[in-house]
């Protein structure tokens, strides 16, 4: 598991860094940048894949939107849960490993920071 925890620190730290220099994206919108994320570390150039991990994810975010409407601004955990997402997607991992997953990293790093 904590290949999997480095492996979202790196990640959550570009797409951080990517937001920042951009300034004029709204951080709430850092989940979109996951596929791209995902594809640049696993070398991955399959536009129909990253299109397809794009769909599920804006869907899963405005789902989570959908029942709090604060969890727009919970944007380091909608990022992570995205990115560890487009696994799935991609058929690396089940389900049941990405929640197992996603319990390891929630427990290790703060995602609920409200921005």
């Amino acid at each position: 598991m904590k290949e999997w925890l480095e492996r979202v620190k790196v990640s959550l730290d570009l797409a951080e860094k990517a937001i920042d220099s951009a300034g004029d994206i709204p951080r709430e919108n850092m989940y979109m940048l996951a596929p791209h994320f995902y594809s640049q570390v696993n070398h991955m150039n399959n536009a129909a894949l990253l299109d397809e991990m794009s769909r599920v994810n804006q869907a899963q975010y405005e789902q989570d939107c959908t029942h709090d409407e604060r969890s727009r601004y919970r944007y380091r955990f909608h990022y992570v849960s995205s990115f560890l997402y487009c696994y799935v997607v991609a058929g690396k991992i089940d389900e049941a490993k990405y929640d197992r997953i996603m319990d390891y990293v929630n427990d290790r790093l703060d995602l609920f920071e409200d921005g």
